[in-house]
């Protein structure tokens, strides 16, 4: 049996039903060439990884799953962190507000 790999999607690929951004296990002889051109990142098993935020920090799981392991990469995102599926303005704005708090201690 060929051993399969976690991967994320950087775009489209015509022989994969997966979207930019998705997460899948493909044959790992089939993922060099992927990943070469682009198509693909090598992923950890997210059972495999510990979200390293703030358990109180608004929306702590949905920005781990984007990319932002560090309370410093939040603050660095700014507004673009609406772009994130499942946060809104609410959210920006408890999270805008947790880091001021943050800020001061």
């Amino acid at each position: 049996m060929a051993k399969l790999v976690n991967v994320k999607f950087l775009k489209p690929h015509p022989a994969y039903a997966y979207f930019a951004g998705d997460t899948g296990k493909i044959n790992a002889d089939k993922a060099a060439k992927l990943i070469k051109d682009g198509y693909i990142m090598i992923a950890p098993d997210k059972d495999d990884i510990e979200n390293p935020l703030p358990e109180d920090l608004p929306a702590r799981d949905i920005l781990f799953e984007n990319g932002f392991d560090t309370v410093e990469k939040v603050k660095k995102a700014g507004e673009s962190i609406l772009d994130i599926s499942g946060i809104g303005k609410g959210t920006l704005k408890q999270l805008e507000t947790y880091l001021e708090t943050d800020n001061e201690q």
